[in-house]
């Protein structure tokens, strides 16, 4: 059952970030919530592919110029912990989950 809920996550994060891609002018904050969330999970999870998706794809929304203030704040520490989340402290940590509640998904994994 684990390995199917990664697995459905990876593609649904790698399908996300294809159409954020596409509709690049189209981004918001609330994008980087709606698809960064569910692909921390999965990295912390399983530390799988899906990390290196969600990676470029968080940076892409990043350098959009899209997010501001506390999103951008919470998309920069989402960068950090894909890149290694042995770096992101528990107080960066605690900021993700925050993030995530307050756009209604609750973390599991971080």
């Amino acid at each position: 059952m684990f390995r199917v809920t990664t697995i459905l996550a990876t593609l649904t994060v790698s399908g996300a970030f294809v159409l954020t891609g596409c509709t690049q002018a189209n981004l918001t904050a609330s994008d980087a919530y709606k698809v960064g969330c569910p692909a921390l999970d999965a990295v912390a999870a399983s530390g799988s592919v899906v990390g290196k998706v969600a990676l470029a794809g968080m940076q892409q929304l990043h350098d959009s110029g899209a997010v501001t203030g506390e999103a951008k704040q919470w998309v920069e520490v989402s960068i950090q912990f894909l890149s290694d989340p042995n770096k992101v402290s528990a107080e960066q940590k605690q900021q993700l989950k925050d993030g995530c509640a307050a756009n209604g998904y609750t973390l599991k994994n971080v």
